[in-house]
């Protein structure tokens, strides 16, 4: 198994990073990112169109990172593909040795910029899961043996501050069922609300890796016009990244939350 995996046994204090691959196929500006950050985080990961905006593939950007040395997550989207071209994408990671897979349902077509696109959900997280556990085994999720040797680390995604919590604890209760190794969590902004998600998931055996935006005035803007998947953000951390003279001071300002 791979390094990532390794590390998510250990006590070790995990940091990972997700890195949106490039709008086209301009790759200058995102191998600098990923020479920056070699070494200073224990995996990146890379989102599948996230918010429903297209950008370059997320097993393509991984490519690319573990040619340059640094441990990648790819994520795979239920929204965007049916059962058949989800369990070949597994296949074809699992040959391309990406191991690391965060699996998600996929934000809805209207966050992003092809809302006239039509979704497939013909699966959701957690079927990608199992899908996933499935191959392990031998077999494609019509129940046909595969060829060849699978194995993956597997995560998925939750929300600490979902409202009501309950509803949320069943379903993430199912991927852990269907064999998850780490959860990465969506933003968080409020840690007492979010100690009922920390409770429960004590002593389950998994990972959590707390989710952490660095807000800019992008985000902001994107928020208000409802085009930004995740929590709010808080109204006094809007007006202050509104508020600020330039990026730099807004920047500042983030960090100091």
């Amino acid at each position: 198994m791979n390094k990532f995996y390794e590390l998510l046994k250990t006590d070790k204090f995990l940091v990972t990073l997700e890195a949106c691959p490039p709008k086209g196929g301009n790759m200058a500006g995102f191998i600098s990112t990923l020479e920056t950050l070699k070494g200073k985080v224990d995996a990146i990961n890379f989102p599948d169109s996230r918010g429903a905006k297209i950008h370059l593939s997320s097993i393509a950007a991984s490519i690319i990172a573990k040619e340059k040395g640094i441990e990648p997550i790819i994520t795979l989207s239920c929204r965007d593909r049916n059962r058949i071209s989800l369990n070949s994408e597994v296949i074809g990671a699992n040959v391309l040795g990406l191991n690391n897979i965060l699996c998600v349902t996929g934000d809805f077509v209207s966050f992003g910029d092809a809302p006239q696109a039509k979704p497939v959900y013909d699966l959701d997280s957690v079927q990608l899961i199992q899908l996933i556990r499935n191959c392990e085994k031998g077999f494609d999720i019509g129940g046909n043996p595969i060829q060849g040797e699978f194995s993956f680390c597997v995560g998925c995604v939750s929300n600490p501050m979902a409202d009501p919590l309950e509803p949320h604890l069943i379903k993430l209760e199912k991927k852990i069922s269907a064999g998850v190794d780490f959860i990465q969590t969506v933003d968080i902004y409020d840690l007492e609300k979010a100690e009922g998600f920390f409770d429960y998931c004590n002593d389950r055996g998994v990972k959590i890796l707390a989710g952490v935006r660095l807000i800019t005035e992008k985000d902001v803007r994107s928020y208000n016009e409802g085009k930004l998947p995740g929590n709010d953000i808080p109204e006094r951390y809007r007006d202050e990244i509104l508020d600020a003279p330039n990026e730099d001071e807004a920047i500042k300002r983030a960090r100091g939350w």
